[in-house]
């Protein structure tokens, strides 16, 4: 459906809202809201942003001319998004809703990955844009969900530093996370093949 739209040049969000379960799509605001739009921005850039605004001898704004922001969806942006809309308990949210266990959501989330109905059911929980989900999770582009062309690139320049330091922390403690993890299913199989020969 939504390559026939795009190969008509129909509206996919008009499009997708004929269909069950994106019948709500149009239901709330299409376009992102800050918070989702910051929670499509690497880290690296983020943390790039700090260094302009704290230290403009060692890096002047205008290094940043002419670099583009590392492109999304990127390693983890499915979890900062969900992040970014989540009340406190949208994971359960989700779960009760599309009848799907924790554990699944977890993997899903761990692999950065998110299907279409488990995208609406964590928008309809964070309160968040129900196209900007979808955008997310790659169903449709950032120009079909309503984003500016330089949605991310704006958005950036405009948040307020301890809105930036604490996004930063939040990527850390992601990463930090991350590489715990990586660290235990490393040692699990090492284990695993001694075990087993």
């Amino acid at each position: 459906m939504i390559a026939i739209a795009r190969a008509t040049g129909m509206n996919v969000i008009d499009a997708l809202s004929v269909f069950s379960p994106y019948q709500v799509i149009k239901t709330r605001p299409i376009e992102p809201s800050s918070a989702e739009i910051l929670s499509q921005v690497h880290h690296a850039d983020l943390m790039a942003e700090l260094q302009f605004r704290t230290s403009k001898k060692h890096y002047p704004r205008e290094l940043r001319k002419g670099i583009d922001l590392i492109p999304f969806p990127h390693d983890g942006s499915v979890r900062t998004w969900i992040d970014s809309i989540d009340p406190g308990d949208i994971r359960q949210q989700m779960s009760q809703e599309t009848g799907m266990a924790l554990t699944y959501i977890a993997t899903q989330l761990t692999e950065n990955k998110l299907n279409p109905s488990l995208a609406i059911a964590a928008s309809r929980a964070g309160g968040g844009s129900f196209a900007t989900g979808l955008v997310v999770t790659e169903l449709i582009t950032p120009a079909e969900g309503g984003w500016q062309i330089r949605a991310r690139e704006d958005e950036l320049l405009e948040v307020s530093d301890d809105v930036l330091v604490e996004a930063i922390s939040a990527r850390i403690h992601l990463l930090q996370r991350r590489v715990k993890q990586r660290k235990e299913a490393r040692e699990y199989a090492e284990k695993m093949t001694e075990l087993l020969g």
